[in-house]
């Protein structure tokens, strides 16, 4: 587990709500980033790439005070956190 931060960061103004696009270039499970987002609506990763087998497909996240935690089912692909806060 390590903190990680994003290569780019873009705030998307959707109205009442907005969107933070984080952008990442690798991630391993347990990898943490710690964000000024104090609460979320919710969120949303796309992974970019082609993980070795389907059961390494998937990718979870949990956020809590700010802080997000990746479970990446294939470490080291790039990956697109989308929040909505």
């Amino acid at each position: 587990m390590a903190a990680i931060v994003p290569s780019s960061v873009q705030n998307i103004n959707m109205g009442s709500k907005n969107m933070l696009v984080a952008r990442f270039t690798t991630c391993a499970d347990g990898d943490t980033w710690a964000s000024t987002i104090p609460a979320i609506t919710t969120k949303w990763i796309d992974m970019n790439g082609n993980p070795t087998t389907q059961a390494s497909a998937g990718f979870a996240s949990t956020f809590s005070a700010g802080t997000f935690t990746f479970y990446p089912g294939e470490n080291s692909l790039a990956f697109v956190l989308h929040v909505v806060f």
